[in-house]
């Protein structure tokens, strides 16, 4: 992490941590300047300066990334919590590993801060599919999958 005109990079335990099948709350700004929160799961650190993730077409989320790149994720794991900020953008508008139509984001990261205070202790929020496991795994699988493997060029 750093200040000043670089760009910060992820730590090595956040790169680690986004590895797929792990909450993280993502906020961007609507059409009123106003900010909206969602949830998600698929996101995955590509390196140290990049994020993919899905989002549902049907999302507000998507539909304020196509109006502004600005984003911020909130990442709580086992003893960090960690607030990314950076902008998004979509590089494939209809995947084909996931289970609803969605895009594939790639959020370029900018700055990075520790949000957790000091002596606190944290752990991180566990994600389950419950009785949906048989059905979500293998295609949240194959999902993840076309996350890591998206080329740009």
């Amino acid at each position: 992490m750093s200040s000043g005109d670089a760009r910060d990079t992820l730590p090595d335990a956040l790169i680690e941590y986004l590895a797929g099948g792990r909450l993280v709350a993502g906020a961007t700004v609507d059409a009123d300047g106003r900010p909206y929160t969602m949830v998600m799961n698929s996101v995955i650190a590509v390196d140290a300066h990049t994020i993919r993730f899905a989002l549902d077409h049907r999302t507000h989320t998507l539909a304020h990334l196509r109006e502004r790149a600005a984003m911020m994720l909130e990442v709580i794991g086992d003893g960090f919590v960690f607030g990314v900020r950076g902008e998004a953008r979509i590089v494939k508008e209809l995947m084909e590993r996931c289970p609803v139509p969605s895009a594939l984001i790639q959020f370029d990261v900018e700055a990075v801060k520790s949000d957790l205070p000091p002596g606190v202790q944290i752990k991180g929020i566990e994600f389950d599919w419950g009785s949906l496991a048989p059905v979500m795994g293998p295609v949240e699988a194959r999902m993840f999958e076309e996350i890591r493997a998206f080329d740009l060029s």
